[in-house]
């Protein structure tokens, strides 16, 4: 460092420095000032508008709580619902599958009694049909021979 009243170009530096850092500490501290009660006036907007914004949305919350819970009952209802209708139905189905195998059978049953009816009609139409022609032939064979003895006796 130099004595004397010649000063250096470091101290002129460090003397810029100081005054910009002090211009630059009273445009931020003016600036603080100016702005400081925008801010809180803003925040105090916004604290407002919040707090009205809790009041609205409580009694809304509230009542979709309210809402869920209703609709959480109304789906285990219809839960059960459905679950009381699908053993119902099962239920239902194996009831008519039962009847539906009850009525095969019957009308197996039914089929088979008809066959042995068709047999014994048949047998019997048949049989019947013998006898008749039986006795047709036999009659005819009588009234030949009837005939026949009547001709000897004309001729005989």
């Amino acid at each position: 460092m130099e004595t004397g009243g010649s000063v250096s170009f470091y101290e002129i530096l460090v003397f810029i420095s100081l005054i910009l850092w002090i211009v630059l500490s009273l445009v931020a501290i003016v600036s603080m000032l100016v702005l400081l009660p925008r801010v809180l006036a803003a925040l105090r907007q916004f604290q407002e508008s919040h707090e009205e914004f809790l009041k609205k949305a409580f009694p809304i919350l509230d009542q979709s709580r309210q809402l869920l819970d209703q609709v959480g009952t109304v789906a285990t209802s219809l839960a059960d619902d459905v679950e009381r209708i699908d053993r119902t139905v099962i239920r239902a189905t194996s009831s008519v599958e039962g009847m539906v195998e009850l009525a095969e059978e019957r009308v197996s049953e039914i089929n088979a009694l008809l066959e042995v009816a068709v047999e014994e009609a048949e047998e019997t139409f048949f049989s019947t049909a013998a006898i008749m022609r039986a006795l047709r032939l036999g009659g005819r064979s009588r009234k030949r021979r009837k005939l026949s003895r009547g001709e000897r006796r004309r001729t005989g």
